[in-house]
């Protein structure tokens, strides 16, 4: 009898270690991030590295599987599993997702888990992630306002030319520099571009109500009893006319002949003139990036619209079973800076190493083995910033509290909010898609005549119910105006 209590209390001693060390195994969550093409080389270590940390601190371990555009989207139809994701208007998107009820409602949920991250954020930013009224998404802290600019070669503007650095050239304003680089080297193309054009050249050319189909609000407008009326870009003054600067210099041999038929090109090997989205102080990524030294010219913004507060978000699947546990988590990404480090540069020491004023420098694995696209991952403002490889061009480590304060004097969408729901008209946006398809590669890179091609465009686009779309869409604004 005494044999048979030991055996039990034994027993009954097992169980109860076993449910203790159960109940202290970390929640697993499943993190899709965006990715070009596959995660980083050494990303399994940084991971390691990762879980060992958030498991301490928070009881939480992730997977973060890294997943092209085509990926992700095959994965959310065919409803693979998942607790945090990505998203964006390009990537994933929001709106789609949000709509369809891919992404759960946080509004009645994020005070509650995640009080540290919503106290870290200005009110601005949320406007963006918010979908009839409710908050799906978690907007990042970086250049969520839309700043475009061009990014100049320092060797050959300011030491070859002795010019001195404009820090805003407008957007034809800088076909001097094109002329001057082509007239020294006139077998080479300052502009060097691929088929989706000069980048970022037409995100401030309107409030994309759609940039899929090409509709927005003429930012020109705005202030005006015009700000609210739905256009075609291809009926927008600025646009247009940016379209056919583009094609001269196409005719001037400032652009690469192959542009339309080029699929991508590095910032290594680009041109002496490029562009981008960003903000001052980008210079030095940008200077990283290329392996040379550059300044930057502001010509477009600062505007700040639902369109750019929807440029990088997170969102949690409408199915996790772990709500608390995946918002525990982006804030952990989003306000611990050993974390936020660790996914963005990799393991101190390895991928990179620390600078006395506070900035960080990428190591030769940290280059080759390990650059993520932060940007998906979380905040830019949380942990280091990355030191520049150039003395002319040092890095700020208060770079984006200055970033941040500038946006408080940012044009303002009044569709602010706004998000165009298609259904109603989707087959007609897709046989708009698919013209602006067949003709936008050489457009955008000035290939053909705008003058010659925009007429076509808008006959075809129209002829398939282009003026049902934009009445749609018009409609749906105005309603939305009304409720607010």
């Amino acid at each position: 009898m005494k044999k048979m209590l030991s055996m039990l209390l034994v027993l009954a001693l097992a169980l109860s270690l076993c449910a203790i060390a159960s109940a202290e195994e970390p929640v697993h969550l499943i993190w899709w991030v965006f990715a070009n093409s596959e995660a980083p080389t050494d990303w399994a270590e940084v991971e390691e590295a990762l879980n060992a940390y958030s498991a301490e601190k928070i009881g939480v371990t992730c997977e973060f599987k890294y997943l092209t555009a085509e990926q992700i989207a095959r994965s959310m139809q065919t409803g693979e599993p998942f607790d945090i994701a990505f998203t964006c208007d390009w990537y994933n998107d929001f709106a789609t997702n949000a709509s369809t009820g891919m992404f759960l409602d946080l509004t009645d949920i994020i005070n509650e888990y995640a009080p540290e991250l919503v106290a870290s954020m200005p009110e601005n930013i949320w406007g963006g992630s918010y979908y009839n009224g409710r908050l799906y998404a978690i907007p990042h802290m970086k250049d969520y306002g839309l700043e475009i600019f061009w990014i100049l070669d320092t060797d050959y503007y300011l030491n070859q030319k002795g010019l001195e650095a404009d820090h805003y050239i407008s957007f034809e304003g800088i076909e001097d520099y094109l002329k001057m680089y082509k007239d020294d080297y006139p077998n080479d193309y300052p502009l060097k571009i691929a088929h989706g054009g000069i980048t970022s050249f037409a995100n401030c050319l309107a409030d994309w109500i759609n940039q899929t189909y090409l509709i927005g609000l003429d930012w020109d407008a705005q202030g005006t009893e015009d700000e609210l009326k739905v256009k075609s870009a291809l009926e927008i003054p600025k646009f247009v006319n940016r379209l056919k600067t583009i094609h001269s210099w196409y005719e001037k041999g400032y652009i690469n002949p192959d542009a339309a038929l080029t699929e991508a090109i590095g910032r290594a090997v680009a041109g002496v003139v490029q562009s981008g989205q960003g903000w001052f102080g980008a210079e030095t990524v940008w200077s990283n990036a290329r392996q040379k030294a550059s300044y930057i010219s502001r010509f477009d913004g600062p505007y700040l619209s639902t369109y750019s507060l929807r440029g990088s978000m997170t969102a949690l699947s409408s199915t996790t079973e772990h709500p608390k546990e995946a918002l525990e988590l982006i804030q952990l990404m989003n306000t611990d800076p050993y974390y936020r480090e660790t996914a963005r540069y990799g393991i101190e020491g390895k991928h990179f190493v620390r600078n006395e004023d506070g900035t960080v420098t990428k190591t030769d694995a940290g280059i080759n083995n390990m650059s993520p696209q932060a940007y998906g991952q979380g905040f830019y403002n949380v942990g280091a910033i990355e030191a520049s490889a150039f003395e002319s061009v040092p890095a700020d480590p208060d770079m984006w509290e200055k970033v941040f304060a500038g946006y408080e004097d940012a044009v303002i969408s009044a569709a602010m909010g706004f998000t165009f729901d298609p259904d109603p008209v989707l087959d007609k946006c897709a046989a708009i898609s698919q013209i602006i398809q067949t003709y936008s590669d050489e457009l955008y890179t000035g290939t053909t005549d705008p003058d010659e091609v925009i007429p076509q465009m808008l006959e075809e686009m129209y002829d398939v119910g282009l003026q049902d779309v934009l009445d749609e869409a018009q409609n749906q604004l105005d309603a939305f105006k009304a409720a607010q």
